[in-house]
């Protein structure tokens, strides 16, 4: 296994630095714990952590604080070697001794620990014993953060540390391996990391790599938790990476994988609550190179924006984005190239087959493109779709422009309205902020297209280029779902996109009823409809996936956002974007409490609109949680998401484009409202609340850590994430509602 140097290493020696005032006496104690369940099995693991042991002199330490995390993990054979490395740092002005626990994966073996003293390992010696669930009473009996149930599973490491050196650093390192469960043909890895939360300070350095070797060619690979990049070495094996800084990880990070069974593969996540009337579910489906479904030739036009306002930088990187899509395009793709600026400048007056001869003409002519004159939109987009495109091939129109338009039809509902009708998807870029970015969602809504938008400061010929890969091989087109056995609606999105070679369909859903399925996924291969089938089950009850009902969520509010930017808002519209976002915690321009009660989170998730998210009248600020006036339809949120031009309207168009597409949760650290155990929980003042509380509830009060707190959470082991929201949390429980209070 390759693992990643150490990043504190001195570059001349490598050696690791010694810890700042680190002592030789170390007194270590290891032991493998194993005890009952305090949480169900599908709770959330936990990353290593520290908690300081208070002392005479230090009656209150500070926590310590984590620089930096590192992983490697090597999975082959369903199984998956883990190793850990981090840097503790102790910011308290004395040395303090602290326990360092790890919720060990079920069917985990730790293989090693290794403490450095001085620069040199000290390893470990585990010990077995049967105190998990005393230890972790002990601890929270002790004033720790109720946090802590959240991370008590079956089995856990744990190993006292002394001394950590005042304002100094110690470095560890675990070892162990772990079986990869496997559901449905589906396999999930998943790797704690939320644990960092606790954290005194935010991360130097979060990073994670996976990498993926099967024994059969790797068909979907996806990780709802974090934004990863996902490259695949060759069919049988994949690396996979998420880094960040200055980070306070606040969820584990999970990876799906299937492996090469059919043709086709189809997998279905569920998830449904406890209670809930309809479920949620997410699809996956990719065919593999080597299956048996051909590549089918594609019409392709590229449409250039080449008027003066792309001068400079922006034209070189659009020509040699350009080279790099007529250099890979298939044999036999048909393809054009219209540049436009007054004037309009077709490569040639047809579409042309990508042979040698008409691409080194098609790269002469990209090279020759100069930026001068104005921007005649209506008449390129026009020319390009009159291109006389095949019946049986896929067409594409890939259209790139920095402006508005100046030369011809410049009404943008007169263009839309001009342009001939077609059946070829557009794909428009948005490039910099003075585009009619409403001009370019409508292009793309109302032609099964999706619109990108490159900030100046963003690299265009890269993400030009990374788009062209990602649609160069089309497999299956004009798909079409079917299910039987429950009642499937709101798919997000709702027009199926086109499914490609080396990537993958990711579908999601609600439904009603519960029970055996069976899908029917249905395209357009070279001229005649395949279809393909998968059986399995949507349950009644499924409380694990939580990012299933989210994700589902997060597209359905950016496409509600979408409508009202495009066609104008309504109640009803405006209702189910706030009702989402309270559920969720999905911040938009209608969920007030996100947009403003807390400012923070507000500046982050929409800071980059600029004044499109400020000025919120007040009355609408304080709508949340039914209090106050709900938004009309001339609010002010409705007058900005209509805003075509400049950095406000490119910003948020680029942010429900995200939204429309998610398939990565944002993270919840900061949100007022979190999602636990299938409830949601809405923050009011210092108190989780769970949504649906009646106005009558008169709840019953459970002091933290007493008695009766601890007889609850072992007959409710589901209890204990909820607690892990803090110290005062209002909950349902089989019909009653409760309170827990802090000590006195």
């Amino acid at each position: 296994m390759h693992w990643r140097r150490h990043p504190l290493a001195d570059r001349r020696s490598g050696s690791v630095p010694t810890e700042r005032g680190a002592s030789s006496r170390v007194f270590l104690v290891a032991a493998l714990t194993v005890a009952a369940l305090l949480l169900t099995t599908a709770t959330v693991l936990a990353d290593g952590f520290v908690v300081v042991r208070p002392r005479p002199d230090l009656p209150a330490p500070v926590q310590l604080a984590v620089r930096y995390h590192h992983v490697d993990i090597e999975i082959r054979n369903q199984v998956g070697r883990v190793r850990i490395d981090q840097v503790f740092r102790n910011p308290n002005a004395r040395p303090v001794e602290g326990e360092y626990l790890f919720p060990v994966p079920d069917g985990a073996a730790v293989s090693d620990f290794t403490l450095y003293v001085d620069g040199k390992p000290v390893h470990a010696q585990a010990m077995d014993a049967s105190e998990a669930l005393r230890i972790y009473e002990d601890l929270i009996r002790r004033n720790v953060d109720p946090a802590l149930l959240e991370y008590a599973g079956r089995e856990v490491f744990r190993a006292r540390i002394f001394p950590f050196p005042s304002l100094g650093d110690r470095r560890v390192v675990l070892d162990y391996d772990q079986l990869v469960e496997r559901e449905g043909g589906l396999y999930r890895f998943i790797y704690p990391l939320s644990t960092e939360k606790f954290s005194s300070e935010p991360l130097e350095s979060a990073y994670v790599e996976i990498s993926l070797e099967a024994d059969r060619p790797i068909r979907n690979a996806y990780c709802p938790t974090h934004h990863v990049h996902i490259e695949y070495l060759d069919s049988r094996r994949l690396r996979m990476t998420w880094e960040e800084s200055g980070t306070k990880p606040d969820r584990d990070l999970v990876l799906y994988y299937s492996l090469a069974e059919e043709a086709m593969d189809i997998r279905v996540v569920p998830y449904r609550p406890n209670g809930s009337d309809d479920g949620y579910f997410m699809l996956l489906a990719s065919a593999g190179a080597d299956g048996d479904l051909p590549v089918v030739p594609k019409d392709v036009v590229f449409v250039i924006d080449q008027s003066g306002s792309m001068q400079g930088v922006k034209i070189e990187q659009a020509r040699e984005a350009l080279a790099h899509c007529l250099r890979n395009l298939n044999r036999d793709d048909r393809f054009n190239v219209i540049a436009f600026s007054t004037a309009i400048n077709p490569f040639a007056d047809r579409l042309q087959p990508a042979e040698r001869r008409e691409l080194d003409g098609a790269l002469d002519f990209v090279r020759r493109l100069e930026a001068v004159g104005g921007t005649n939109i209506a008449g390129a987009l026009g020319l390009a779709l009159r291109s006389r495109f095949e019946k049986e091939r896929p067409a594409f129109v890939v259209f790139i422009t920095d402006g508005l338009p100046t030369v011809g039809e410049q009404d943008p509902r007169r263009i839309l309205q001009g342009l001939p009708a077609d059946r070829a998807r557009i794909f428009p870029f948005g490039v910099g902020y003075d585009v009619n970015a409403v001009l370019l969602d409508q292009l793309a809504a109302e032609n099964r297209g999706t619109p990108t938008y490159v900030r100046p400061s963003e690299d265009l010929q890269t993400r030009i280029a990374g788009f062209y890969d990602q649609i160069a091989h089309p497999l299956l087109t004009d798909l079409d779902l079917r299910v039987h056995g429950v009642r499937v609606y709101d798919l997000q999105p709702s027009a199926i996109p086109d499914l490609f070679r080396g990537s993958q369909l990711v579908l999601f859903g609600r439904y009603r009823g519960s029970g055996t399925i069976e899908i029917s996924l249905t395209g357009r291969s070279q001229g005649r409809r395949r279809s393909f089938e998968y059986g399995g089950t949507l349950p009644r009850d499924e409380n694990n996936n939580a990012f299933v009902g989210r994700l589902w969520a997060t597209r359905r509010v950016g496409t509600l956002l979408r409508q009202i930017r495009l066609y104008g808002e309504s109640r009803e519209l405006v209702d189910e974007i706030r009702d989402l976002g309270l559920r969720f915690g999905i911040a938009s321009p209608y969920t007030s409490f996100l947009v403003d009660e807390n400012h923070a989170f507000r500046e982050e998730r929409w800071a980059s609109a600029g004044d499109a998210m400020s000025g919120v009248p007040r009355e609408l600020r304080a709508a949340d949680a039914g209090r106050g006036p709900l938004a009309t339809p001339s609010s002010a949120p409705a007058e900005r998401l209509r805003a075509k031009t400049g950095q406000a309207a490119f910003e948020l168009s680029k942010q429900v484009a995200e939204m429309i597409s998610a398939e990565a949760e944002t993270s919840g650290e900061g949100s007022r409202v979190r999602i636990v155990a299938g409830r949601t929980f809405h923050l009011e003042g210092e108190t989780w609340t769970q949504l649906g509380r009646p106005a009558e509830a008169r709840p019953r009060l459970i002091e933290v850590a007493g008695d009766e707190y601890f007889e609850l959470l072992k007959a409710h082991p589901q209890l204990g994430a909820i607690f892990a929201l803090g110290s005062r949390v209002v909950f349902e429980l089989e019909g009653k509602w409760y309170e827990t209070r802090p000590r006195d």
